[in-house]
């Protein structure tokens, strides 16, 4: 885990008054896995492949985390091991190698290195939300350019609750925000939805509707030696500072 500034300096306060608190993750950070479970995956290609992590996604995290003074938490494991982008309980959260463990030996994975993850950014939340009116959690992540034969229309995917209010018009805000500064090709709810189990869901059933969580999704084809392009990033930033200064 990696933290930015102090609580404070991630406060933004609007013309409307309303005062938003920032925080950031990135829960598919690495590939790493730990010398103990190291003989569970012994296929490099496996783990480079977007089923051990998102490339990109921490310099991405680490990108925003910088520049709204929001702190920023990492996951420090690969997803095959304990996907820290599902729910304990969920029968995904790890890789079949994993399940096939002991139920000791996949509680300790759970214990190490899934649950100080969420911990985290849940008390970065409950802390922000002390101060703030609002709390804007980004969740940074990038996708395959194509799956399963089918290639990804869309260079960045806003992912969101659109039962939630605040989220879907924030969604919509930021949408037309980055059309309209770029070329990027943007859609919302793509690749995947924003409602299914997840780190922005997990905070959703503990917070409710003052936080407002996205998943930010980038296509994997533009990135360039392992980053994505500098002015992606800005047009995302720029956007996102906009629309959250609209509403």
């Amino acid at each position: 885990m990696s933290k930015g500034s102090d609580k404070q300096h991630g406060d933004t306060t609007h013309a409307s008054g309303t005062r938003t608190a920032w925080v950031v993750s990135c829960e598919h950070a690495t590939n790493h896995i730990p010398p103990p479970w190291r003989n569970l995956f012994d296929d490099a290609e496996l783990l480079e492949s977007h089923f051990g992590w998102d490339p990109g996604a921490a310099g991405l995290a680490r990108y925003f985390g910088r520049h709204l003074g929001a702190p920023v938490f990492l996951g420090q494991v690969s997803r095959l091991l304990a996907d820290a982008n599902r729910s304990a309980s969920h029968p995904k959260v790890h890789a079949p190698a994993v399940r096939a463990l002991p139920k000791r030996d996949r509680e300790a994975i759970i214990k190490t290195w899934h649950a100080p993850h969420q911990d985290g950014v849940c008390d970065a939340v409950s802390a922000a939300l002390a101060d703030a009116d609002r709390v804007l959690h980004i969740s940074c992540h990038s996708f395959t350019p194509e799956l399963n034969g089918k290639t990804r229309t869309a260079d960045i995917g806003l992912q969101y609750d659109p039962k939630h209010g605040g989220e879907a018009d924030l969604a919509r805000r930021w949408q037309q925000a980055i059309v309209a500064a770029s070329s990027w090709r943007v859609r919302r709810n793509y690749p995947y939805t924003g409602y299914e189990d997840g780190m922005i869901r997990i905070l959703r059933r503990r917070f409710g509707t003052r936080v407002l969580g996205f998943e930010l999704e980038l296509n994997q084809a533009l990135l360039q030696r392992g980053e994505f392009p500098r002015s992606l990033l800005k047009t995302l930033l720029a956007s996102l500072q906009l629309a959250a200064e609209a509403g």
